[in-house]
């Protein structure tokens, strides 16, 4: 059965499939906010997940942190698996600026939502292309 994505995440943007999990850009030009779900149908809590895909879910939030910081210098990285609507696992790692409009609260306490202009989302996803060629996973 091929993996499905919980109907939520339509409105994402698709960057790239890593060794477990999905990558998604969230379409808001507020934050740098990017999605890992992994691939894996039925799965709603981190510890549903074998203990070999667990590992290898901690070696992917690392790299996606590291791209996070690397390509956007954040003040602080959000990470978070929260889940209350969306019940698909799936984690939030959002680079956060003193500037941003939800600063010093988290993203969610702020309801601005603003979707990039095309050129504005190209600038990130070639950032985020640039790491993902030089730093294999």
């Amino acid at each position: 059965m091929p993996f499905t994505l919980h109907p939520n995440f339509d409105s994402k943007i698709f960057i790239a499939d890593l060794p477990l999990c999905r990558l998604l850009l969230e379409n808001n030009s507020h934050y740098r906010w990017l999605f890992l779900i992994p691939r894996r149908d039925h799965i709603i809590h981190i510890m549903d997940l074998s203990t070999e895909d667990q590992l290898q879910l901690l070696k992917e939030i690392d790299y996606v942190q590291k791209l996070l910081w690397t390509q956007f210098c954040p003040y602080r990285l959000n990470v978070a698996a929260i889940g209350n609507k969306t019940p698909q696992l799936h984690l939030h790692l959002i680079a956060r600026f003193e500037i941003d409009p939800a600063w010093p609260g988290t993203v969610w306490d702020h309801p601005s939502q603003e979707s990039y202009t095309e050129n504005a989302l190209q600038k990130v996803l070639d950032s985020i292309a640039v790491y993902l060629s030089q730093h294999p996973l």
